[in-house]
């Protein structure tokens, strides 16, 4: 069973009954939910499918199969032979094999080989299913001066059993490949193998060049020839995101640019046969790898690029400077026991800001000390993904320790510190989504701060002064943050309503809730600047009134909202729902009152996808509307202006629909949503018809 059409209820005539669920890497669905049935029903997790004992006693050693038929408990049905396929092996008593291959140009998915197994005392069953022949859908012949290869499927796993070949030429018959796997994604110990070959040009013998497998493989690496094949070969066991390959032509005789480390710099820049390039890192920097490498004679570089990465152990005594884990952002290792001194100029005093964290929370931690005394008490422990707030120190010296276990690790931290003096507070930055006004930060001067349009104050103060506390200079509060609100009553005149987590992606589970209210006499419009939900699962509600009871102006969902809209009365109600799947950017709405002319309605705009026949808005003006090839109008009745100053309906939309009939000379089909996503569990069909005789 596979799909989406419910199947027929299976019985069976025995008191059990046998179900595998199998799934591949690529794609989630909803899933299944069925009941069975035997003196009462259980639910189990799948969907409308009720399983009942059969009252049917002359099968006795037997289970019905769907279609009715009787198996015999000392054998397995007939597995059959996968399409485009071959079976070996006839033989379907309990412990037999068969064994599955595929035909030229197609790739064996599944088991190559099943056994016939008994189950209980009165049923055998195959292993595992059989196997299916799919179409072999990589390698390729490419040419020209660049391009980008990928595996299967890439970034999603790619497909067990995968034999491509890549054939790539140069433009230029004098000119080599210059090929990076810049992004290899094998885990180390897949059987997983790329062999890259040149050709000669005169006799066209190959030989491999590289036979790569797991992560560790090099930078770059150079054709011989202006000719370069590639192949992947996998296995059936578990399969790994892949690679992306970059490829380039260069000249003849040398060995390409192997790049800058970050953090580090390099001495020689040309990459001709016998040159030699040095890297060096930053302060606070170790070098990982080879400080020197050469351009060999077979076109590669004697070794990779080296690495730089950060010091477990190092004083910091420049003013400004930051602190990363090391290895970061990859994961940091095991067993690190680091520590870190920045030391500033006597009578300073020392900012730290936390720009990231991640670290195994409870074992593994980061403690930050005052003066740099290992025996002061703290001035904060920090473990887990939350980034912590800002710190100051009280003296000019700050010890920071980092300590981790011998398991689970990882991104780790960006620390960016700064100094400043002793009767001065530190620098007290500017809120994300909102503004700062002031810049002194001696004792004593105040500074403020403003949330953007459509953000609110959630914690923190609009206003903070350097005091002397405690017999140290720190502000009297925290930094405001600044957060998209999820509702609230708005009675500005104009303003801008955003969902929580804006310019981000929204949040999961919302129920949120705005009223506009406007002065009496006075109408609301709202304008969408941007909108982009989920299909059919976040939706925005948008009423004539003040609750969830008043008219509906209209409900809209994916990428398909009006330019704008307009309330009959001196309120607008709107509420924003999700579900706790995918979520999107959002949208950007503004608000604003106004007044009505007496004689017209405002421009309705323009469906997107879509165009718009009449600029008359008078009353008892009509306009109407059409849409771009492969859409679909929502509402073919014109638009008239009535008396009350409102259009008779809302401005419809130009929608990608699930499937239809098209008929004519040409035309276009689109997937529901686009260009957006299309939604899940759809089955459209579409009927072109053409003159009689035409294909």
């Amino acid at each position: 069973l596979t799909g989406m059409n419910l199947p027929s209820p299976v019985i069976s005539s025995k008191n059990w009954l046998r179900l595998h669920f199998t799934s591949d890497s690529n794609h989630r669905r909803k899933g299944f939910n069925a009941q069975f049935q035997v003196k009462k029903a259980i639910e189990l997790k799948s969907r409308g499918v009720k399983m009942l004992p059969s009252k049917d006693s002359n099968h006795k050693n037997s289970v019905l199969t769907q279609g009715g038929d009787a198996i015999a408990s000392d054998t397995c049905p007939d597995p059959g032979i996968p399409e485009n396929g071959r079976r070996v092996g006839s033989d379907f008593r309990v412990g037999a094999s068969v064994q599955f291959s595929c035909e030229d140009n197609y790739v064996l998915q599944g088991s190559k080989s099943i056994t016939c197994q008994r189950v209980t005392d009165t049923l055998a069953a195959w292993s595992d299913h059989r196997p299916i022949c799919r179409a072999r859908t990589c390698g390729s012949n490419l040419r020209g001066p660049s391009g980008v290869i990928t595996s299967p499927n890439y970034p999603v796993q790619y497909e067990d059993n995968a034999h491509c070949v890549w054939v790539i030429t140069t433009t230029d018959p004098e000119k080599v490949y210059f090929f990076s796997l810049s992004q290899l994604k094998w885990l180390w110990f897949l059987l997983v193998a790329i062999v890259v070959i040149y050709a000669s040009a005169n006799d066209f013998t190959i030989s491999p060049t590289y036979r790569l497998t797991g992560s560790s493989v090099p930078d770059l690496i150079v054709s011989m020839s202006n000719q370069m094949w590639l192949h992947l070969q996998s296995d059936d066991s578990i399969g790994s995101p892949g690679f992306k390959a970059v490829y380039q032509e260069i000249e003849k005789g040398g060995c390409g640019d192997p790049g800058i480390p970050s953090y580090g710099k390099r001495t020689g820049s040309s990459f001709l046969h016998g040159d030699t390039l040095t890297f060096e890192c930053q302060a606070a920097f170790e070098l990982v790898g080879e400080r020197t490498i050469t351009c060999q004679q077979n076109n590669q570089w004697s070794g990779n690029k080296p690495s730089c990465v950060f010091s477990c152990f190092f004083n910091f005594t420049t003013p400004s400077g930051i602190i990363l884990s090391p290895n970061y952002p990859e994961e940091y290792g095991n067993n690190m026991n680091c520590v870190w001194l920045i030391i500033s100029e006597p009578g300073s005093r020392i900012h730290l800001i936390f720009n990231d964290f991640d670290v195994e929370p409870q074992f593994d931690y980061l403690t930050v000390k005052d003066d740099g005394i290992s025996d002061l008490p703290p001035l904060g422990t920090f473990s887990g993904n939350e980034v912590p707030s800002q710190l100051a120190s009280s003296g000019h010296i700050v010890r920071l320790e980092f300590q981790s276990d011998h398991s689970t690790t990882g991104r780790g931290f960006n620390i960016t510190y700064t100094t400043f003096g002793q009767n001065e507070c530190h620098d007290p930055g500017i809120p994300i989504n909102g503004r700062r006004f002031g810049d002194r930060f001696l004792l004593g001067s105040s500074v403020s701060f403003h949330c953007d349009d459509g953000f609110v104050k959630t914690q923190g103060s609009e206003s903070i002064t350097c005091i002397m506390q405690d017999g140290n200079v720190v502000w009297s509060s925290t930094v405001p943050r600044c957060e998209a609100p999820c509702g609230g009553h708005l009675t500005a005149s104009s303003g801008v309503i955003l969902p929580p987590g804006w310019p981000g992606y929204y949040k999961d589970s919302l129920n949120c809730e705005w009223v506009i209210e406007a002065r009496p006499g006075h109408s609301i419009k709202i304008t969408f600047d941007r909108f982009q939900t989920e299909v059919n699962y976040d939706t925005l509600e948008v009423r004539d009134g003040p609750a969830n009871s008043s008219p509906l102006i209209g409900e809209y969902h994916g990428t398909q909202a009006p330019q704008f809209l307009i309330s009959t009365g001196n309120y607008m109600y709107l509420l924003f729902t999700t579900d706790n799947s995918r979520s999107s950017i959002g949208f950007l709405i503004h608000y604003e009152s106004l007044t009505l002319e007496s004689d017209s309605c405002l421009d309705p705009g323009i469906p997107v996808n879509g165009h718009r026949h009449g600029n008359n808005f008078n009353i008892r003006s009509t306009v109407t509307f059409s849409c771009d090839p492969g859409y679909t109008l929502s509402d073919e009745e014109p638009l008239i202006c009535e008396r009350n100053h409102q259009w008779n309906h809302a401005l419809p939309s130009c929608d990608a629909l699930c499937g239809g009939y098209i008929q004519g000379k040409s035309g276009t089909v689109l997937s529901p949503g686009f260009p957006d996503f299309y939604p899940n569990s759809l089955n459209c069909t579409w009927t072109i018809e053409v003159s009689h005789g035409k294909g």
